[in-house]
Protein backbone atom coordinates (compact mmCIF):
# COMPACT_ATOMS: atom_id res chain seq x y z
CA UNK A 1 0.00 0.00 0.00
CA UNK A 2 1.43 3.36 -0.96
CA UNK A 3 1.62 6.43 1.29
CA UNK A 4 -1.20 8.29 -0.51
CA UNK A 5 -3.63 5.39 -0.01
CA UNK A 6 -2.70 5.16 3.67
CA UNK A 7 -3.25 8.92 4.10
CA UNK A 8 -6.60 8.72 2.29
CA UNK A 9 -7.74 5.91 4.60
CA UNK A 10 -6.59 7.83 7.69
CA UNK A 11 -8.43 10.95 6.52
CA UNK A 12 -11.58 8.93 5.79
CA UNK A 13 -11.41 7.27 9.23
CA UNK A 14 -10.92 10.64 10.96
CA UNK A 15 -13.85 12.14 9.05
CA UNK A 16 -16.06 9.15 9.89
CA UNK A 17 -15.13 9.45 13.59
CA UNK A 18 -15.93 13.17 13.59
CA UNK A 19 -19.24 12.56 11.85
CA UNK A 20 -20.14 9.90 14.45
CA UNK A 21 -19.43 12.47 17.19
CA UNK A 22 -21.58 14.95 15.27
CA UNK A 23 -24.35 12.35 15.04
CA UNK A 24 -24.21 11.77 18.81
CA UNK A 25 -24.31 15.52 19.54
CA UNK A 26 -27.19 15.98 17.13
CA UNK A 27 -29.08 13.13 18.74
CA UNK A 28 -28.55 14.72 22.18
CA UNK A 29 -29.97 18.06 20.94
CA UNK A 30 -32.84 16.34 19.17
CA UNK A 31 -33.86 14.32 22.24
CA UNK A 32 -33.41 17.32 24.55
CA UNK A 33 -35.60 19.52 22.35
CA UNK A 34 -38.25 16.84 21.87
CA UNK A 35 -38.33 16.12 25.61
CA UNK A 36 -39.03 19.77 26.35
CA UNK A 37 -41.76 19.93 23.69
CA UNK A 38 -43.45 16.65 24.66
CA UNK A 39 -43.56 17.48 28.38
CA UNK A 40 -44.78 20.99 27.61
CA UNK A 41 -43.61 22.47 30.90
CA UNK A 42 -40.32 24.03 29.82
CA UNK A 43 -41.38 27.45 28.48
CA UNK A 44 -43.78 28.26 31.33
CA UNK A 45 -41.36 26.87 33.93
CA UNK A 46 -38.10 28.43 32.69
CA UNK A 47 -38.37 31.68 34.68
CA UNK A 48 -39.02 29.77 37.91
CA UNK A 49 -36.15 27.37 37.25
CA UNK A 50 -33.80 30.27 36.59
CA UNK A 51 -34.96 32.05 39.74
CA UNK A 52 -33.92 28.94 41.68
CA UNK A 53 -30.56 28.71 39.88
CA UNK A 54 -29.41 32.26 39.32
CA UNK A 55 -27.77 32.44 42.75
CA UNK A 56 -25.16 30.05 41.33
CA UNK A 57 -24.48 32.15 38.23
CA UNK A 58 -21.63 34.66 38.14
CA UNK A 59 -22.77 38.15 39.17
CA UNK A 60 -22.46 39.72 35.72
CA UNK A 61 -24.51 36.91 34.19
CA UNK A 62 -27.06 36.90 37.04
CA UNK A 63 -28.01 40.44 36.02
CA UNK A 64 -28.75 39.23 32.49
CA UNK A 65 -30.86 36.35 33.80
CA UNK A 66 -32.93 38.46 36.20
CA UNK A 67 -33.23 41.49 33.94
CA UNK A 68 -33.74 39.97 30.50
CA UNK A 69 -34.45 36.24 30.60
CA UNK A 70 -36.69 35.72 33.62
CA UNK A 71 -39.23 38.44 32.70
CA UNK A 72 -39.51 36.85 29.24
CA UNK A 73 -38.97 33.27 30.36
CA UNK A 74 -41.72 31.76 28.25
CA UNK A 75 -40.41 33.34 25.02
CA UNK A 76 -36.86 32.24 25.86
CA UNK A 77 -38.21 28.76 26.64
CA UNK A 78 -39.82 28.42 23.22
CA UNK A 79 -36.65 29.79 21.58
CA UNK A 80 -34.52 27.22 23.42
CA UNK A 81 -36.85 24.37 22.40
CA UNK A 82 -36.79 25.45 18.76
CA UNK A 83 -33.02 25.96 18.75
CA UNK A 84 -32.32 22.57 20.33
CA UNK A 85 -34.64 20.86 17.88
CA UNK A 86 -33.18 22.69 14.86
CA UNK A 87 -29.58 22.03 15.96
CA UNK A 88 -30.39 18.35 16.42
CA UNK A 89 -32.08 17.98 13.04
CA UNK A 90 -29.29 19.77 11.21
CA UNK A 91 -26.44 17.95 12.98
CA UNK A 92 -28.05 14.52 12.50
CA UNK A 93 -29.13 15.22 8.92
CA UNK A 94 -25.77 16.64 7.84
CA UNK A 95 -23.84 13.83 9.52
CA UNK A 96 -25.99 11.15 7.89
CA UNK A 97 -25.76 12.92 4.54
CA UNK A 98 -21.97 13.08 4.71
CA UNK A 99 -21.57 9.56 6.10
CA UNK A 100 -23.95 7.83 3.71
CA UNK A 101 -23.47 9.93 0.63
CA UNK A 102 -19.79 10.84 0.81
CA UNK A 103 -18.94 9.33 -2.58
CA UNK A 104 -22.16 10.43 -4.29
CA UNK A 105 -22.45 14.05 -3.12
CA UNK A 106 -20.97 16.86 -5.12
CA UNK A 107 -18.26 18.96 -3.51
CA UNK A 108 -20.73 21.85 -3.33
CA UNK A 109 -23.35 19.80 -1.44
CA UNK A 110 -20.68 18.50 0.93
CA UNK A 111 -19.56 22.08 1.59
CA UNK A 112 -23.15 23.19 2.25
CA UNK A 113 -23.56 20.31 4.73
CA UNK A 114 -20.32 21.33 6.47
CA UNK A 115 -21.47 24.94 6.68
CA UNK A 116 -24.86 23.85 8.04
CA UNK A 117 -22.96 21.81 10.63
CA UNK A 118 -21.03 24.94 11.58
CA UNK A 119 -24.20 26.99 11.98
CA UNK A 120 -25.85 24.30 14.13
CA UNK A 121 -22.66 23.87 16.18
CA UNK A 122 -22.52 27.63 16.78
CA UNK A 123 -26.15 27.67 17.95
CA UNK A 124 -25.45 24.71 20.21
CA UNK A 125 -22.34 26.41 21.56
CA UNK A 126 -24.34 29.53 22.47
CA UNK A 127 -26.90 27.37 24.30
CA UNK A 128 -24.22 25.38 26.11
CA UNK A 129 -22.31 28.42 27.31
CA UNK A 130 -25.53 29.95 28.60
CA UNK A 131 -26.59 26.72 30.32
CA UNK A 132 -23.18 26.39 31.96
CA UNK A 133 -23.20 30.01 33.14
CA UNK A 134 -26.77 29.78 34.46
CA UNK A 135 -25.84 26.69 36.46
CA UNK A 136 -22.73 28.35 37.90
CA UNK A 137 -20.48 25.94 36.04
CA UNK A 138 -16.76 26.43 35.76
CA UNK A 139 -16.29 24.88 32.30
CA UNK A 140 -14.24 22.03 33.76
CA UNK A 141 -11.72 24.33 35.41
CA UNK A 142 -12.25 23.12 38.97
CA UNK A 143 -12.69 19.82 40.75
CA UNK A 144 -16.15 18.33 41.22
CA UNK A 145 -17.91 19.06 44.53
CA UNK A 146 -17.62 15.44 45.63
CA UNK A 147 -16.00 12.26 44.41
CA UNK A 148 -19.32 10.84 43.17
CA UNK A 149 -19.82 13.67 40.64
CA UNK A 150 -18.41 13.53 37.15
CA UNK A 151 -15.12 15.38 36.66
CA UNK A 152 -16.43 17.42 33.75
CA UNK A 153 -20.12 18.12 33.11
CA UNK A 154 -21.80 16.99 29.92
CA UNK A 155 -22.34 20.64 28.93
CA UNK A 156 -18.61 21.35 29.31
CA UNK A 157 -17.68 18.27 27.29
CA UNK A 158 -20.18 19.28 24.61
CA UNK A 159 -18.58 22.74 24.39
CA UNK A 160 -15.29 21.16 23.32
CA UNK A 161 -16.99 18.85 20.84
CA UNK A 162 -18.93 21.75 19.32
CA UNK A 163 -15.66 23.65 18.90
CA UNK A 164 -14.31 20.64 16.98
CA UNK A 165 -17.36 20.77 14.70
CA UNK A 166 -16.74 24.48 14.12
CA UNK A 167 -13.18 23.70 13.00
CA UNK A 168 -14.59 21.07 10.63
CA UNK A 169 -17.08 23.58 9.24
CA UNK A 170 -14.40 26.24 8.86
CA UNK A 171 -12.63 23.95 6.40
CA UNK A 172 -15.59 24.46 4.06
CA UNK A 173 -15.27 28.24 4.07
CA UNK A 174 -13.97 29.67 0.82
CA UNK A 175 -10.36 30.73 0.87
CA UNK A 176 -10.18 34.41 -0.04
CA UNK A 177 -6.51 34.33 -1.09
CA UNK A 178 -7.15 31.33 -3.33
CA UNK A 179 -10.11 33.03 -5.01
CA UNK A 180 -8.10 36.19 -5.62
CA UNK A 181 -5.27 34.18 -7.17
CA UNK A 182 -7.76 32.35 -9.37
CA UNK A 183 -9.26 35.66 -10.53
CA UNK A 184 -5.76 36.92 -11.34
CA UNK A 185 -5.02 33.82 -13.38
CA UNK A 186 -8.34 34.09 -15.23
CA UNK A 187 -7.72 37.76 -16.00
CA UNK A 188 -4.22 37.10 -17.33
CA UNK A 189 -5.32 34.05 -19.35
Amino acid sequence: MNEATSTDRSNAAALAALLLVQLALGYEWLVSGLTKIVHGDFPPGLAGELADLHGQAPGWYRGFLTGAVEPHGQAFGYAIEATELAAGIVLVGAALGLLLGANRLSARVQRVLQLATGAAALLGLVLLVNFELANGGAFGLKLAKDSFDEGVSLDTLMVGLHLALLVFAAAALPRRAGRERLRGLEASG
